[in-house]
């Protein structure tokens, strides 16, 4: 993985000293090798991560043989092989072995619009041609690599990190309406709180959503979408996988997974698999220890929590030996670690496993792994979440938006609802030959779940903690032709029990009961951190938090409530507070005691 950077200015470009300071602020990204060029109109700039062709000949930023187009980029083409064959075949030749050089060809022969359809894995990227000005910025089908920009007075400014844009804009503030919805997570699904799809934390630094294309011409800028998860499903496909048998669909489902973990082996540094222990880690894992015997696995054991990974993992290694590495977490250690994670993150958390799984990628780095396979996104996709169960039990009307993606209604947050109701149209209306209403309507939920939920919740979340520790991390979950399966798969394989009475995930349950045994198959944990033993109200003074302050948030209802909150004043206490305080300022003796916090706040606190 990498850090891009892109500033096409308008008369003049900014102090040298700004640029070495925003590509700074994405050394984690990319610690391998760092570079900023300054030409006439335009300044690009990368950090480099190096997996693919690890000599300087990958190093970016990258240029054509011609030098009429510059590339900086971001993120990993599982397919570059079978790409490279392809452009050779029509005339390219290669001076490198990266998939840099591959993308950049595919770009200039093919059209962007006709090459990110070819592309497999994730990506962001700038590409300016100097020839006619133009620059186009893309990010990849399901949002795995972030990309914030902003187009003003300054110009045009693109990179992997919202902080970045926001020192070449030369001023910081923060964006109130992420701040209210944030706090307008509806429900209380899971420990989290919600982001917009297309925003920052940082006012004016905007978030390029996920399949979609930003071009700049003339001073002109557009953004448009080239990708929504609906566009998976056909209507034929959707009937034949209705008639099809149980060992029919599991093997095909088997096919396509062992496709997917194929395809995210590809490397020329050493891997690893995150190896939880549930239905999804251990299937992957169970697929890619059988292409390549040297992987080794990293596992978060946190005490009092979670049974899943010492039930399962010991018994999964016992039938495919790999090099395991257990991580154990420090439940009084989590403030610290959730502050600074945090701060790097450049945002209030999606969801509070980042300390934890952090503690997994530094692991890895560690023991020489700089690549690491991981399960999410099998809940979104295959229908694995608990809450499925009692919601789709309620029969919501086809329009509900769901707990993952709707928002406690509030004129702060009238703009995200009305572009989620506007997509969720667009998803009825790829699915209107599906004539049972409750399956539309549940097809539809997942389809919204990956459109919205997994761009602004999962993806950013784990690209934090990877690139903290700066490793790379995979997702084969969304490969897109095993996402193609699922998307017309019927909904009874998937938010669906099986024999034994556990919900979700049917097929995929199935799968792995057969392939490696029914001990894989055991109920789903819920949070596996300690969030929740953070959020007690007896450790907090919520009364002297700023940030809710800011958005008129009253006191918080629930501990879930507290914990956004939490999260929020980490975040504005880092970049936006007058005077920054120590976090044991904002807890009460009894809570600094729990967490190892210093602190004295009491005392600061009723002096003021």
């Amino acid at each position: 993985m990498c850090g891009i950077f892109f500033h096409a200015f308008r008369d003049t470009p900014a102090p040298a000293e700004t640029y070495t300071r925003a590509l700074s602020r994405q050394h984690e990204r990319g610690p391998d090798h760092q570079a900023v060029e300054t030409h006439a109109g335009f300044v690009v700039g990368h950090t480099r991560l190096s997996i693919i062709d690890v000599s300087s000949a990958g190093d970016q930023p990258f240029w054509d043989s011609s030098r009429r187009y510059a590339l900086t980029y971001n993120g990993e083409l599982y397919n570059h092989v079978e790409l490279r064959g392809e452009l050779e075949r029509g005339g390219a030749t290669f001076a490198t072995r990266s998939d840099t050089e591959v993308l950049l060809e595919a770009l200039i022969r093919w059209g962007v619009e006709a090459a990110l359809p070819r592309l497999r894995g994730m990506f962001a990227f700038v590409l300016h041609d100097t020839a006619t000005g133009e620059t186009i910025a893309a990010r990849d089908h399901f949002g795995q690599k972030p990309l914030y920009w902003s187009n003003g007075p300054r110009g045009l400014v693109v990179a992997s990190d919202p902080l970045a844009v926001a020192d070449v804009l030369g001023a910081r503030q923060p964006d109130l309406a992420s701040y209210a919805l944030y706090l307008a997570t509806t429900g209380e699904t899971g420990t989290r709180g919600m982001h917009h799809p297309d925003r920052s934390f940082f006012a004016g630094v905007a978030m390029l959503p996920a399949g979609h294309l930003l071009r700049r011409k003339n001073g002109a800028t557009t953004v448009s979408r080239y990708f929504g998860p609906w566009n998976l499903f056909d209507p034929a496909r959707h009937e034949a996988l209705g008639r099809a048998s149980a060992g029919d669909l599991l093997d095909e489902l088997l096919a396509l997974l062992d496709q997917s973990v194929r395809r995210h082996l590809v490397a020329d540094v050493p891997l690893g698999v995150l190896l939880s222990g549930g239905i999804d880690s251990s299937l992957l894992f169970w697929l890619a220890q059988a292409r390549d015997g040297g992987l080794q696995t990293f596992t978060k054991l946190s005490p009092g929590i979670e049974t899943i990974p010492l039930d399962v993992v010991p018994k999964l290694l016992q039938k495919r030996s790999a090099t395991a590495h257990l991580i154990t977490q420090d439940k009084a250690d989590f403030v610290a670690e959730l502050e600074a994670f945090v701060g790097y993150s450049r945002a209030p958390s999606r969801w509070n496993s980042g300390p934890s799984m952090l503690s997994l990628c530094r692991s890895a780095r560690r023991n020489g792994v700089i690549a690491l396979i991981g399960g999410d996104c099998a809940d979104e996709v295959f229908g694995g979440y608990i809450h499925y169960r009692d919601y789709f039990a309620r029969n919501p009307a086809l329009e509900h938006l769901g707990d993952l993606v709707g928002a406690t209604p509030g004129p702060a947050v009238e703009s995200y609802l009305a572009g989620q109701r506007k997509i969720r149209r667009e998803i009825l209306d790829r699915l209107a030959p599906i004539t049972d209403v409750a399956e539309r309507q549940a097809q539809a939920t997942l389809i919204h779940d990956q459109t919205t939920f997994l761009q602004t919740c999962v993806l950013p979340h784990s690209d934090a903690y990877s690139m903290m520790a700066s490793v790379e991390l995979r997702t084969p979950m969304l490969d897109l032709d095993l996402v193609g399966f699922a998307a017309n798969l019927p909904m009874r394989w998937k938010a669906a029990e099986h024999a034994n009475g556990e919900y979700g995930k049917r097929l995929m349950r199935a799968l792995a009961e057969r392939e490696i045994g029914g001990f894989t198959n055991v109920k789903k944990e819920g949070t596996r951190n300690y969030a929740m033993a953070m959020a007690e109200p007896s450790f907090w003074r919520p009364e002297l938090f700023e940030a809710a302050a800011l958005v008129g948030a009253g006191a918080p209802t629930s501990k879930k409530d507290l914990l956004r909150r939490i999260n929020l004043e980490m975040f504005h206490n880092a970049f936006f507070a007058a005077e920054r305080r120590p976090i044991g300022e904002l807890m009460t003796g009894e809570g600094r005691a729990a967490f190892r916090v210093e602190g004295g706040g009491e005392a600061k606190a009723a002096a003021e």
